[in-house]
């Protein structure tokens, strides 16, 4: 039954795949995420229109932008790389030009975001899911996608190891090609277990943009090193039951997001479908009787969406 999802044991690596099941559920929805894609898509229209798309989705094409970007660093040569002047010489000067754009854009999605680029048409239908839920099937609220896994990083505010003197904040994809990687002598000494997790993190990093062109394997033994360092501790976890039934709420709310509706116009309409299902019990019970703390919760939705973030519902 459909309760039962949410009394399963759960070790460290389960939880981190629901978090990462649920923080991609949020982000998706985030305005400013969506915004950003309609601007990649326009670009990747335009790529697509000269016949170069496809081959800036390859590993060859990363392969060559990291060592090249690895072995020079002048303003000149970072702005007129192999591959924008092959475009210019191909497609004229526009091209290279909106190459060079693509790339800020990049650079300010991946500073904002903390994660690598996704589509967000890909996810959960809530409308489908809780139908499942209220016919008494089970929905699968993990992912096995490393890359919104690898995305719950940014929780780690404090470094104690460093990439080519900067905070391993963002994608080092290619360790083979870093320069230099520290590693604090006091962090060492007072927190040597936080320095192995986070090298399990950078290792782990690595594999995730590596899945773009390849399936990796990841040992179990990674995936718990990476919650420990990002999440233990943290309190995130809620009921996957009631974050969906949440989320139904939000997507009703915001079918139409120029005019969102009010939680008191939307809750009806989820007590209405509980009630037909003959839910009882449990979340259900609190969704039909706890109308103060349920709209806490859809406001703890509504914050981790437009924040992009998680937290527990009970903030």
């Amino acid at each position: 039954m459909a309760d039962s999802t949410d009394k399963l044991p759960a070790d460290d690596t389960d939880r981190l795949k629901r978090i990462a099941f649920w923080y991609w559920e949020y982000m998706r929805r985030n305005p400013s995420y969506l915004r950003f894609w309609e601007v990649f898509e326009r670009y990747h229209d335009f790529f697509k229109s000269i016949d170069v798309f496809d081959s800036m989705q390859t590993k060859e094409y990363l392969d060559e932008m990291f060592e090249f970007l690895s072995t020079h660093d002048t303003r000149e040569e970072i702005r007129y790389t192999p591959f924008r002047r092959r475009l210019e010489a191909n497609h004229g000067e526009r091209a290279g030009k909106l190459f060079f754009k693509y790339g800020f854009l990049s650079c300010g999605f991946e500073k904002k975001f903390r994660r690598l680029l996704k589509d967000p048409n890909e996810g959960l239908n809530s409308e489908e899911a809780l139908e499942l839920l209220l016919v008494g099937k089970d929905v699968d609220f993990e992912t096995h996608d490393i890359i919104d896994m690898s995305a719950l990083g940014r929780f780690n505010e404090s470094w104690l190891i460093s990439v080519d003197g900067d905070s391993p904040l963002n994608f080092h994809y290619d360790l083979e090609r870093t320069h230099s990687i520290q590693i604090s002598p006091k962090g060492i000494l007072d927190q040597p277990s936080k320095v192995g997790q986070e090298i399990h993190a950078l290792n782990f990093t690595n594999k995730a943009v590596e899945s773009l062109f390849a399936k990796q394997d990841v040992e179990d033994e990674t995936f718990q090193s990476f919650y420990k360092l990002n999440l233990s501790g943290k309190h995130i976890n809620s009921s996957n039951i009631m974050r969906l039934a949440m989320l139904w709420l939000w997507d009703t709310a915001h079918q139409d997001p120029s005019n969102p509706r009010s939680f008191d116009e939307v809750y009806p309409l989820l007590k209405d479908k509980v009630e037909k299902a003959g839910m009882a019990g449990g979340v259900w019970e609190q969704i039909m009787t706890r109308q103060k703390r349920i709209r806490e919760y859809f406001a703890s939705t509504d914050f981790c969406i437009k924040n992009y973030t998680i937290t527990s519902l009970k903030r």
